[in-house]
């Protein structure tokens, strides 16, 4: 069962760092600059907060980094995604109910 937690863990958390990723380039290269500064304020926040109660999804599942940060710092990264899946859920959701009010 852990081997599943890991693999969905380390899904969610390399897919946020790919989007991240894609995001902060986008706005370097000249997209738009309001997701990526809404999704690195989401993961900085997320970080901080897991830093600040030691929050570490990895070590839950008995999973240990050779530098014990690193799974609070991935812990915070994923904690951010599950904030943007919301986010673009309700977007969604919006979209969905402007459609149909038109």
């Amino acid at each position: 069962m852990n081997g599943i937690l890991l693999l969905l863990t380390l899904s969610v958390v390399i897919e946020g760092l790919i989007q991240y990723g894609k995001n902060i380039y986008d706005w370097f290269a000249g997209g738009n600059a309001k997701t990526a500064i809404t999704q690195l304020c989401a993961m900085t926040i997320s970080i901080l907060l897991c830093l600040a109660t030691g929050a570490d999804i990895f070590k839950a599942i008995g999973i240990y980094f050779y530098w014990p940060v690193l799974g609070v710092v991935l812990t915070g990264i994923f904690a951010s995604r599950g904030s943007n899946y919301v986010s673009d859920f309700i977007k969604k959701l919006e979209l969905s109910n402007r459609g149909k009010s038109e």
